[in-house]
This record gives C-alpha cells, structure tokens and sequence, in this order.
C-alpha cells in the first residue's frame, strides 16, 4: 500500500470513526465525551482511564483502538489529542485498590476520576454551565462498561474501533500507563516492566520466583501463583511437551455473566454465550471442580443455576395473528437487588395499527422494548438490558441499521430520548434457546393476542 493510499484509508477510517458522534450532535447533545481504560489484566501496576472530549472539526486522520498503534504512533497522537480536545482527563485505580474493589469496580472508580477530572477542565475553561448544570444535555460514550456517571451514558462493544472519541481515550491511557509502568522499571528492576507494562510474561514470572513481589503487585491476581509459584510460563521439558499439551487442550469455559450461565465444554459454546455481551464474565479451567467454585456451585452434579448480578434485565417478544392482523408484545422484567434476589414483572398489550403490522412480530418486539423502557423510567430505574431475539431491536436503536419506515424510524428516535434519563444496552438471544424468561414473554405475547 503506498503513502497515499493509507492515508486515504485513514481519511475514510476517520470519518466513519465520527459518524455516530455527528448524529449525537445533531440530535441536540453539547458534550460528547469518550472514555476507555487500559490496564485490567496485568499482576502489577494501576488500571488507568482517559476520557476524552474532542472538538467537532477534529480532523486528524490515524486514530484507533490503541492496541493496533506502534508505540510511536500513540506517543505523537495522544500529544496531539491533549492539544485540541475541548478536554481531557486521566483517572487512575492503583492494585491496592483492585484488590481491594475487583478490576471491575476499580476500573469504573478510575472512570469516575477521569470525568471529574474533564469536567474540572472544563470548569477552568469555562466551558460549564454555571454550577456545572446541563449535564443531561451531554453524552458519555464507554467503550463496554456500564457506568453510572450521573448523565446519559451509552456503552459500545469494541468501541475504541467504532467511535473516535473512545479510540482517542484509549491512546490517551495507553500512553500514560505505558509511561508509569517504564518508570516502575527503575524503581523495581528485574520484571521487566518496561517491556511488559506488568502482564505476566516469563521475564515478569521469572522476576517474581527470584525476587518476590513488589508494592505494586496485585495480590489478587497472583493468588494461584503463591499457591504454586511453578505456574506462569513454567519451562517444560521437550519429553513432557506432547503431554502437557494434551492436558491443557481439556478445557472447560465458565460463564458466570453472559447471555446464560453454565459451564460448556468447548470454546464455540461459551463464545455463543459471552460475544457481543457488556460486562460478560467467563474463565477456563483445566480442573472442573475450579470451574464450579467460579460460579458458586459445590457439588459436581449440580446444573449451573440461573444467577444474575445486581440490575435490571427485560426480555421481550413480539406475536403476530394472521386472522385478525393484530400485534402484540410480551414483557419479563427482571430486577435483582445485590444480595442476587430476583422479582419479576409481567406486561403484555395488543396493537390495531394497520401499518406497523406489516411488520408482523417484528412489529410487536419494537413495542415491547418500548413497553419495557416506559416501565423501567415509571419506576425510577436507571439502567437495564433489553433481550431481544431480533437483531433489529437493537441495530435500529444503535444506529447500526437504517431506519426506513415510520416504525422504525419513531423506535429509533424514542430510544434515543430515553435515553437522556436512562442507560440502555440491547442483547442479542437467540429465538426459543430455552431461557425461561424469554418463552414467558413469548407465551404473553401470545395469551395478549388471545393465541
């Protein structure tokens, strides 16, 4: 590829990275912020976030997901990024704390100090409302997580790809993190920190069995390390090579978040049940007894149970009749409180629209997704899941299909308003796989229909 060509390609990478900012814009939001954290799974050193407001007419060609950036290439970025953004922050979890919160609430307190700090910034330039108000007018975009940051949030898979703010934050920490760790080198010589930003390397394991761990180790993620200190990038012996591959090719995969949780034998099956899904929590294990411990089980025969973290979920399912032409919508929510308590909610309704039935059961989805958010805002929730068997559900409501009819169109619109009053993530099921929630909302589509 020449010279011209990439930068042509960069061209086009950068306008399509700017797409679903423009039409935030466009829809009325001031502030359109980006946020990402690097740094989750290293055994030593912070987790770091960056978030990142940039200005509409920033046309600098080359940002992207950080990890497919020369180390270079970030350095001059991020430099330029700091210079133009309408502003910037950088908040930081050090490994006391992510041992002491989990990565993952770590990660959303690192967050956190990365939006105070941008609004302090902004607060110095005098960019703020006075007393800081008009936030709900402003957008956060994150890059997976669901965060509650105290203003309209929506959270993208593999954003640092998509948005341009969100690549421009995952620079911005990548390079700051990559710094510190540089510096921990000298301070801790012998990990090579400087060469593996603190992942667990065979340097970095041959430094912990010679030297021990540091101040900045994280004592959590090192648990089965001080119960063997052999495992990490255990040299193995050429005559013991056929073996120790053949045990570790016996892998079960747990999901203890996903789409459903269980234990599945082969890669293929858990990726079903974890891609595409926010905040999924899965690990493999070479001992089956490890993997029940993970998701809470104590005996080996037990069938994984159905468990959920704290939140909302809605499941949703549409029905159509052909004799009489009429739609309707079948609703499951399901709240549980952080003691993993559940109580669910039933809601049905029948539609006369002529038109929107030409959509048929499609039809039917989109207004139980309504009819799920209506209650959810009623009640005072401020984040749910939608589960929906149609991928449209939540391609139209994300943008990522175009809306071309009135239904769609005024769907798309709706979830947008909503969504400046609470945080909504769409997941893809698939259609009568045999989770209870979503047959109930089937079997109340139907009963509304009388079916």
């Amino acid at each position: 590829m020449t010279k011209q060509e990439r930068l042509e390609r960069d061209i086009a990478k950068l306008a399509e990275m700017k797409a679903h900012e423009d039409e935030l814009r466009a829809a009325g939001y001031r502030y359109i912020a980006g946020i990402d954290e690097v740094g989750r799974g290293p055994l030593a050193g912070p987790v770091y976030a960056a978030c990142v407001i940039l200005p509409e007419d920033f046309d600098v060609p080359g940002i992207n997901d950080s990890k497919k950036l020369s180390a270079k290439k970030r350095e001059e970025l991020s430099e330029i990024i700091k210079d133009r953004a309408v502003a910037w922050g950088i908040g930081i979890a050090d490994n006391n704390e992510i041992d002491e919160l989990n990565i993952l609430e770590a990660t959303k307190t690192a967050m956190k100090r990365a939006i105070a700090a941008v609004r302090s910034m902004l607060d110095e330039r005098g960019l703020l409302s006075v007393g800081g108000e008009a936030h709900a007018q402003d957008m956060l975009l994150i890059d997976a997580v669901k965060l509650d940051a105290g203003m309209p949030t929506e959270s993208i898979i593999k954003g640092d790809e998509k948005c341009l703010c969100i690549a421009a934050a995952s620079i911005v920490a990548k390079v700051a993190r990559d710094s510190f760790m540089t510096e921990m080198d000298r301070v801790y010589p012998g990990y090579d920190f400087a060469g593996n930003k603190g992942y667990g390397t065979a340097r970095h394991y041959e430094g912990l069995r010679t030297l021990g761990k540091t101040p900045i180790h994280r004592k959590t993620f090192l648990k089965k390390f001080d119960e063997n200190p052999e495992t990490g990038h255990k040299p193995v012996r050429a005559e013991e090579g056929i073996k120790e591959t053949a045990e570790m090719a016996k892998k079960v995969y747990a999901v203890r978040k996903g789409r459903t949780t269980g234990l599945f034998m082969n890669w293929d099956d858990c990726k079903a049940q974890v891609d595409g899904f926010a905040g999924a929590e899965y690990k493999s294990f070479a001992d089956p007894a490890e993997a029940m411990a993970y998701l809470g089980l104590t005996d080996g025969a037990e069938a994984a149970a159905e468990k959920f973290s704290e939140g909302v979920r809605a499941y949703v399912d549409g029905s159509y009749d052909n004799a009489s032409g009429r739609f309707s919508c079948g609703v499951v929510i399901v709240e549980t409180d952080r003691n993993g308590e559940s109580e669910t909610t039933e809601l049905n309704a029948a539609f006369d629209d002529e038109d929107a039935a030409q959509q048929r059961n499609v039809a039917g989805e989109i207004m139980g997704a309504k009819l799920a958010i209506d209650h959810c805002i009623a009640n005072g929730v401020k984040a749910v899941e939608i589960y929906h068997d149609y991928e449209g559900i939540g391609a139209w409501a994300d943008r990522r299909w175009k809306a071309n009819n009135l239904l769609t169109q005024g769907y798309r619109d709706y979830v947008a308003e909503a969504r400046r009053r609470i945080n909504i993530q769409f997941v893809k099921v698939k259609a009568h796989a045999g989770n209870k929630y979503n047959e109930l909302a089937d079997k109340l589509a139907k009963k509304a229909l009388g079916i």
